[in-house]
């Protein structure tokens, strides 16, 4: 840890990312549930597909989606949901979390930036999921018969990273409204609900009217879903990638922009007001 002295911004992410693995590994059933629910969930809308369709369910799952496996193509989408949605809740709860033990004001007591800080917690959520969708991808992958050589998986979780972290940009939004407000799970599920409806997990977006999936495409998690049931689950149709993954990274540096600039409107009236400790 003394090298790592000279590269603070280094050591305060690895820090945050010790720290979260410490915090997560003294709720194991909370993993547990993280990793499993894609599974609960894909059976039961499995189960729901075979009693109203009976021995036609898999074919009309086919003609309505174009894949084979009803269990991969719900498992890949329910992990990213997962994801999705744990990251913009702990983004804005890691913040009222410290404010309720009071320790919130003590981050503002070190030469670390602040917005850098909460950042490095969205890293460290993205890191978590990353291992989530790989133990459940992989397991599916292989049921369904079919393997990723190294290349696809790289770019798989490079969508991954590319559609679930620029949700610490709107984490950010939500923090600073729950911050000001004092309530924080509200605002996030509400804000989560969108991200759900409009990302396609369980469902085409071609289901939607155009409009709907006009405003679908300014969420990054469309994207990322529509991918990887491309490339994983062997969806009809050869995904512009060059094009997808500008767009999914351009995304990024806007929501992470909207999501700075609007904690640092919040943080400098805090300071002018004395808000900072005011819970």
């Amino acid at each position: 840890m003394k090298r790592l002295v000279k590269y603070p911004v280094l050591a305060s992410l690895i820090g945050v990312i010790i720290k979260e693995m410490k915090i997560m590994s003294r709720y194991i059933g909370t993993l547990v549930i993280v990793i499993s629910l894609p599974y609960m969930l894909s059976g039961f809308f499995i189960g729901v597909g075979y009693t109203v369709g009976g021995e036609a369910a898999n074919r009309n799952f086919y003609m309505n989606t174009g894949v084979e496996s009803p269990l991969l193509y719900l498992t890949l989408g329910g992990t990213l949901m997962m994801a999705s949605m744990f990251l913009i809740e702990n983004a804005s709860g890691i913040i009222r979390e410290e404010q309720l033990i009071g320790t919130f004001e003590l981050h503002y007591l070190t030469p670390n930036n602040t917005i850098l800080l909460w950042f490095f917690h969205a890293i460290a959520s993205s890191l978590l999921f990353l291992g989530v969708f790989a133990a459940n991808a992989s397991l599916v992958i292989a049921v369904a018969g079919s393997l990723l050589n190294p290349y696809e998986w790289l770019l798989v979780f490079a969508i991954v990273l590319l559609g679930i972290l620029p949700l610490a940009g709107l984490g950010l939004v939500v923090a600073a409204l729950t911050v000001r407000f004092k309530e924080v799970w509200a605002v996030a599920n509400i804000v989560s609900s969108f991200i759900a409806m409009l990302s396609g997990f369980y469902y085409p977006l071609e289901v939607f009217p155009r409009a709907v999936q006009l405003i679908a495409q300014v969420v990054p998690t469309s994207h990322a879903s529509e991918l990887l049931k491309k490339i994983v689950s062997g969806m009809p149709g050869q995904p512009p990638l060059a094009e997808r993954l500008t767009l999914m990274a351009a995304l990024a540096l806007g929501y992470l922009a909207l999501g700075k600039v609007f904690y640092s409107r919040w943080e400098d009236e805090a300071r002018r007001k004395g808000e900072l400790s005011k819970y």
